[in-house]
């Protein structure tokens, strides 16, 4: 039986290979990785957006934004990261060479 055509994957490779459209694909989805990382973390450890605020000295608005791709200052990420038990890092993205992502990783002693 032959294989079915995949229309998202063959306009996903076209549109990809566009200039530009890479870059904001990119873009995008390393800030929504990072909101998903933190929001499952948290959800992992069982706390709520308003208890997270409330270890991390913040409004539960704030935590809201964040897990949903907004902005998020140096200093308030760190604090989210220690509360989450986790660590902040810069590894290289696969896809292109030099490039950094930032990614939000458990630390080995669980809570």
């Amino acid at each position: 039986m032959p294989k079915r055509r995949n229309y998202y994957e063959e306009f996903e490779k076209w549109a990809l290979a566009r200039p530009g459209v890479r870059e904001a694909f990119e873009e995008g989805w390393e800030e929504l990785r990072l909101a998903v990382s933190i929001a499952e973390r948290r959800e992992k450890l069982g706390l709520t957006q308003a208890e997270l605020a409330a270890k991390v000295g913040t409004s539960q608005a704030v935590i809201s934004r964040i897990e949903n791709g907004g902005n998020v200052e140096l200093k308030t990420l760190l604090k989210i990261a220690r509360v989450l038990n986790a660590t902040l890092e810069l590894t290289p993205r696969r896809y292109r060479k030099g490039a950094q992502a930032a990614r939000l990783s458990a630390q080995r002693s669980r809570i």
